[in-house]
């Protein structure tokens, strides 16, 4: 490391010094801000953590919905009637439709749209 740039190191570590010697001195005139700023931060990592157990939640229930629409298409592959999957799982006939639904649109050509998309056919491998 050269002079300049040893002396330039200095100066940084001089001006580091004396902005935390600043802020101490601040903090000290008000020392409130400081309880603040921690509750703000600690806020802040609430949400962040918030929201990554939300999205785990939600792959969780995208999951479980591609789950139960490979074992309803296997119920019909048993030559079961859709009022039959109703009757024998205890779901709604709407939720049964939107659920063979997945099936479907694992049928239709693929566009590039759905990267990242569990398809009924990976899920069945996985369950499998």
């Amino acid at each position: 490391m050269g002079k300049a740039a040893q002396a330039q190191a200095g100066r940084d570590r001089a001006r580091d010094a004396r902005l935390k010697a600043a802020r101490e001195r601040r903090l000290k005139l008000d020392p409130d801000q400081l309880a603040r700023e921690r509750r703000i931060d600690e806020a802040v990592v609430d949400v962040e953590v918030a929201w990554e157990e939300r999205t785990r939640a939600e792959q969780a229930v995208t999951d479980a919905d591609v789950a139960a629409a490979c074992a309803i298409e296997r119920l019909l592959a048993e030559k079961l009637a859709v009022k039959d999957v109703v009757q024998l799982t205890g779901l709604d006939q709407a939720t049964v439709r939107r659920l063979r639904q997945l099936t479907t649109d694992d049928n239709e050509p693929d566009n590039g749209m759905d990267e990242g998309r569990t398809t009924v056919a990976g899920a069945e491998a996985e369950v499998a």
